[in-house]
């Protein structure tokens, strides 16, 4: 998917990927444990900043999802990402998924703003009726951003994933579009 603008909130841009943005500190957010430790990506972790530069370009060249870097409007810092997509069409549904990588940068709500923003876009413009984000249960400060970005915790599925050793229970949290009459 393309998207030929950038989507704004008070404090944060969100614009696609581009090759550019494949930077050191990018690689590091994926490189780390903390970071990382609830991302799927653990499992493959980038090896250069040429694997993120295949990553961005594969979702770029996709027609079902579209990866936004969230830059700070203040200094234009790329702090995290955040995926919309796949995005289903014929149900009218599309999942997110995001990244807060600078940890300077958590526990400052830029998690939420650029949650609701992806979500206001996927209802208002690509006209979806559902978007769903799902975690693992001890993710709580992702608990804490869908919940502030008016997301419901709509299912729990026991022993679900594994993390740190352990098996965990996946959570899915969803945000309904408002009922047009």
């Amino acid at each position: 998917m393309i998207l030929d603008k950038t989507l704004q909130t008070p404090r944060l841009s969100l614009r696609m990927m581009s090759a550019a943005d494949a930077s050191e500190a990018y690689l590091g957010w994926m490189r780390d444990p903390v970071v990382n430790q609830y991302l799927e990506s653990r499992f493959s972790v980038p090896a250069s900043t040429q694997d993120l530069v295949r990553f961005i370009e594969y979702v770029n060249a996709s027609s079902d999802s579209l990866l936004l870097g969230i830059f700070l409007r203040e200094d234009g810092s790329h702090i995290g990402n955040i995926k919309i997509g796949p995005v289903v069409t014929r149900h009218a549904r599309a999942e997110l998924g995001y990244l807060i990588g600078d940890r300077n940068a958590w526990g400052k709500g830029y998690g939420s703003e650029a949650i609701r923003e992806v979500a206001r876009y996927g209802i208002e413009e690509l006209g979806m009726a559902k978007i769903t984000a799902g975690i693992y249960e001890t993710n709580i400060g992702s608990a804490k951003a869908l919940l502030k970005a008016g997301f419901k915790l709509e299912a729990t599925i026991s022993s679900h994933v594994i993390c740190n050793g352990r098996r965990l229970a996946s959570q899915l949290y969803g945000l309904d579009a408002p009922v047009r009459t």
